[in-house]
């Protein structure tokens, strides 16, 4: 059975296309189609913005609303995505090749839990506060930044679009969604989630696109932010766009993340995280640890627990709950990490597990593990985003140690193994990465998560994430004012529809 759409949403409603252009879904796990979706033009995203726009500037709709109005929004839609729940999981566990359950839980599950996270940030949100000034007083007021385009990745297609949607609308803001085309298919149906909760009109926009639309979006003067996941590549040249406009913007890049084993370092908890510290998504996620760094001491012992544990992982169809680890999300990205392999093995690097193609129907790799890795080769320099590992060797100075790990132009995560607690955090502390995990792969909407280096600007998820998404205003005032907090409702304005 194929899913063919035939319609965009913009502005509340489901609307023609502007061009004939179309995209097609394809099953990871075949190389077969699933599916058509049309492709949006620069005509669709200049209806998208203005849509965005009147939305943010109607002060009896959105652009008035109330902190209390949205959170109720945001509720609304939180329930209306869990009710796709279901479909949502299976169409990127297709897409992508994520194993189903963790398909469910890391989009689905974590688009309603961020909605209704940053629904009782807002809460908890001081909208105005008075502070007393050399004379008076400053009442500061945080205010919508405006109109967001957000492109989201395709590895994690709806969390890293809700890092986004979630505080953008407790702000208040509005926006245009590009989803990337690989996973287009499962933003119709967080479009009909938004329909059906009652977000008003305009306030979510979704327009897969190619790449030339997608740079009308980044470069369009109604544009007033944009946030976007994705490749180092392409978040310099978002930043370039934005710079000449002096827009602000928020990137989460790439990463080529080390883990550092001590030498007291627990291997048996080392092997037990290792899947989610290092092959997470069938290694298609920046914040896996790639790169591990082990002492002289544990050094075979390592290898050969990596080696006993990897060579054991079930790989195949990703609806399959005995998977481990599914194909990866085309075939052009399978070529790209065999092509990784077969450097890795004429750079030097030592085959432990895998390493070679895959020949099977569908895009699966094999995942994979290279030891004796130095830090010249190209498997310790470059982002595969694939289900492989190196191993490189150093003498047991914990000071080399560090050295090795902030080898690196990307800052995005990391980890440190040892049993001494205040030895692990103090490391964990010289770490040049915005995240470290001391005996833990772990993940936290409720913590920042950022980049450092080639890893990014800005971060995304804990409640900081929502100062993103305000502009501050200070008014200054001689007395102290009758009321804080909400707008005054002006002679004439009314309640937001439909909250």
């Amino acid at each position: 059975m194929t899913v063919e759409t035939t319609k965009l949403y913009i502005d509340g409603a489901w609307r023609e296309p502007s061009t004939s252009a179309r995209g097609t879904a394809i099953d990871s796990n075949t190389g077969q189609p699933i599916g058509s979706y049309p492709l949006g033009g620069p005509a669709d995203i200049d209806a998208a913005v203005a849509a965005a726009r009147r939305a943010l500037d109607d002060q009896s709709g959105w652009g008035g609303s109330t902190a209390a109005e949205r959170i109720a929004v945001m509720r609304r839609f939180a329930d209306a995505i869990g009710r796709r729940r279901d479909a949502i999981g299976g169409l990127i566990a297709a897409e992508v090749g994520t194993p189903l359950a963790r398909a469910t839980f890391s989009n689905a599950d974590a688009a309603t839990s961020l909605l209704r996270f940053y629904a009782d940030v807002l809460e908890q949100t001081e909208i105005e506060d008075l502070r007393p000034a050399g004379r008076g007083h400053s009442l500061v007021r945080r205010e919508p930044i405006g109109v967001v385009a957000m492109i989201a990745p395709w590895n994690f297609p709806l969390s890293t679009l809700f890092f986004k949607v979630g505080p953008a609308l407790a702000a208040g803001c509005t926006a245009v969604i590009k989803p990337a085309s690989v996973t287009a298919l499962d933003s119709f149906l967080i479009a009909e989630a938004a329909d059906e909760a009652g977000v008003p009109a305009g306030v979510l926009n979704f327009v897969p696109c190619d790449r030339t639309t997608g740079d009308h979006l980044t470069a369009h003067p109604g544009i007033d932010k944009v946030a976007f996941t994705g490749s180092t590549e392409v978040g310099r040249r978002i930043g370039r766009i934005a710079g000449e406009q002096l827009k602000e913007v928020s990137l989460e890049l790439g990463g080529k993340s080390a883990a550092l084993l001590l030498e007291d370092a627990p291997i048996d908890v080392f092997v037990q995280e290792l899947h989610d510290l290092s092959f997470s998504n069938n290694g298609q996620a920046c914040t896996n640890n790639s790169r591990i760094i082990v002492p002289d001491a544990i050094y075979d012992e390592v290898v050969e627990a990596v080696r006993a544990e990897v060579s054991g992982w079930v790989v195949g169809d990703s609806r399959d709950p005995q998977t481990v680890i599914g194909p990866v999300s085309s075939a052009s990205h399978k070529a790209s990490i065999e092509r990784y392999y077969e450097i890795a093995r004429e750079e030097g690097a030592r085959v432990v597990v895998g390493g070679e193609a895959d020949e099977r129907e569908g895009f699966f790799v094999q995942p994979s593990v290279f030891a004796d890795v130095t830090r010249d080769m190209t498997v310790f320099r470059e982002e595969l985003f694939g289900p492989a590992i190196s191993i490189t060797r150093y003498s047991g100075d914990v000071e080399e140690g560090i050295r090795l790990v902030n080898d690196s132009e990307y800052g995005l995560s990391g980890g440190v193994f040892t049993s001494d607690e205040q030895v692990g955090l103090e490391v964990a502390r010289r770490l040049e990465t915005g995240t470290v995990g001391w005996n833990i792969a772990n993940f936290d909407m409720g913590a920042p998560l950022n980049g450092r280096k080639a890893s990014g600007v800005g971060f995304e998820l804990g409640a900081e994430a929502l100062t993103h998404y305000f502009h501050y205003k200070t008014i200054f005032t001689p007395v102290v004012p009758e009321r804080i907090g909400e707008r005054a409702q002006l002679p004439g304005a009314a309640a937001m529809a439909g909250a």
